[in-house]
């Protein structure tokens, strides 16, 4: 079990749960997801990621005490990966690293966008010196904000910017991309390839996790 924690504190079940499920539908993982409290806006910039970080250690504890053999982090700035690699015995995985690990087994350049004023500093070291730039969609700070119909554009536009400067693949470093749907079509849109980091959190945790469910299977 991938036990998924959501940093942006939300009510509705549904919600919460919908990264995890796309991991599941496309992975076949089976997947729990939790929110941490008190922090309705997610984390958008240095105050909002120190905030997080206990709050993500002890959601990871309650998960592995509750049965999850990994965990996931689904935010793209990593918050507290190392942390909570510290605090529990499981593989920790951040959507954000994984996302630019999978953007360089295709591409030699490499940009990168989110809703931050520079790349997620970890995004930043493993790209090393494919890193080719960061866009920030005009007008949005938060997640909640990507997720509007001029959030969108503006991620479009941004997204247009990279590619102009030579991105031959995007990482969308926010899973508030996620939530969109906004890696099809930014593709379809632009005829190059997003890194949605859900879905590469999910393609590192399925290596780990497919050769157990197989023996379990076989036994």
């Amino acid at each position: 079990m991938l036990g998924i924690i959501r940093v942006l504190t939300m009510q509705d079940e549904a919600a919460i749960g919908l990264h995890g499920r796309v991991i599941e539908q496309r992975y076949g993982l089976p997947v729990t997801s939790v929110c941490i409290p008190d922090q309705p806006k997610g984390i958008y910039d240095d105050i909002t990621d120190r905030e997080a970080v206990p709050k993500i250690v002890l959601a990871a504890q309650q998960l592995v005490q509750q049965g999850c053999t990994s965990i996931g982090i689904s935010c793209a700035a990593d918050p507290a990966l190392e942390e909570t690699r510290q605090a529990v015995a499981v593989p920790v995985y951040g959507a954000g690293s994984c996302a630019a690990h999978l953007a360089l087994t295709s591409a030699s350049r490499v940009g990168v966008l989110t809703i931050l004023d520079e790349a997620p500093p970890l995004i930043r070291h493993i790209l090393g010196e494919s890193y080719i730039g960061t866009e920030r969609p005009e007008g949005v700070r938060t997640t909640l904000d990507l997720n509007t119909p001029q959030g969108k554009e503006a991620a479009m536009a941004a997204a247009l910017r990279l590619q102009e400067k030579g991105a031959e693949v995007i990482v969308l470093a926010c899973t508030g991309f996620v939530t969109m749907n906004f890696a099809p079509e930014l593709e379809h849109a632009l005829g190059i390839r997003a890194v949605d980091p859900i879905v590469a959190l999910g393609a590192a945790a399925s290596i780990h996790w497919q050769p157990h469910h197989d023996e379990a299977q076989a036994g």
